[in-house]
This record gives C-alpha cells, sequence and structure tokens, in this order.
C-alpha cells in the first residue's frame, strides 16, 4: 500500500484517515446525544467539530500548496528525480 509513495502522499493519507475517523465520530456523537436528549446543548461539539473541520482542511491544503510551491509537481516521486539537479534540469 505504501510502497513507492512519497513521504507528503503517505502524511496526507494519515492525515485524512484519522481526520475522517474524528468528523465521523464528532457527528454520530451529536445524532446520538440530541436524539437521547433533544434539550441537551450540542452547541460546543458543533463548534468543536466546524473548527476541526476548517482547521483539518486549512492545514491539507497549506501542506499540498507547500508542496507545489517548489517547483515540482504534486505527482513526482523521488525516484523520478535522481538524475536532474534541485531545478528538475538534467545532470
Amino acid at each position: 500500500m505504501f510502497k513507492g509513495r512519497s513521504v507528503i502522499e503517505i502524511m496526507v493519507l494519515a492525515f485524512t484517515f484519522v481526520v475522517a475517523f474524528a468528523i465521523c465520530g464528532l457527528g454520530v456523537l451529536i445524532v446520538v446525544v440530541e436524539a437521547n436528549n433533544p434539550e441537551a446543548d450540542t452547541g460546543v461539539i458543533a463548534n468543536t467539530l466546524s473548527t476541526l473541520v476548517s482547521g483539518i482542511l486549512g492545514a491539507l491544503l497549506g501542506l499540498l500548496a507547500g508542496k507545489a510551491s517548489n517547483g515540482t509537481s504534486l505527482s513526482d516521486r523521488p525516484e523520478d528525480r535522481k538524475d536532474k539537479d534541485d531545478r528538475g534540469e538534467p545532470l
């Protein structure tokens, strides 16, 4: 699964799985609490959920933008650049 992937790709995949699990868990928690006790205040949990989503999206987009601003393509892998210098030109 991880063979042939760059470190950035593995980080993004792992980060995405952790965040998806947290978002789904908080969403289910809100539904369960509201179903059991409709008068309960779930505003704090909902605020945490929205903050988590926006923070994670910002982190993922920043990671991708940082990778793209290096002058390399997001699909480049380290093994593809063995015969090239830092600018991507042949040695």
